[in-house]
């Protein structure tokens, strides 16, 4: 399983630290279509909708090479680190 951990700085000109806003996800490193999976930290900044249409522009425009595009993408709003060493926990819903 491949993981990215997507993060997005909403002030760049201020120099603002990025918050992680979802882990892109594949299943199998040949897998074509990864998942987007949003983050809970996402949900205290305001225009998270917004966030993830792009994020999920930008996996579907850096296909089919995607794991390895987003991570060399030159953006000063994103950034992409890889975590499948660690991938992050899911907590249950309700938990």
């Amino acid at each position: 399983m491949l993981v990215l951990e997507a993060r997005f700085r909403f002030d760049a000109a201020h120099d603002a630290p990025p918050i992680t806003v979802a882990h892109v996800v594949w299943s199998h490193p040949a897998d074509p279509h990864p998942v987007v999976k949003p983050a809970f930290s996402l949900q205290r900044h305001q225009g998270p909708a917004e966030v993830l249409v792009k994020l999920q522009y930008l996996v579907e425009m850096t296909a089919p090479d995607s794991f390895e595009r987003l991570q060399s993408l030159p953006s000063r709003f994103w950034s992409f680190i890889d975590v499948s060493a660690n991938p992050p926990t899911v907590s249950p819903k309700g938990a």
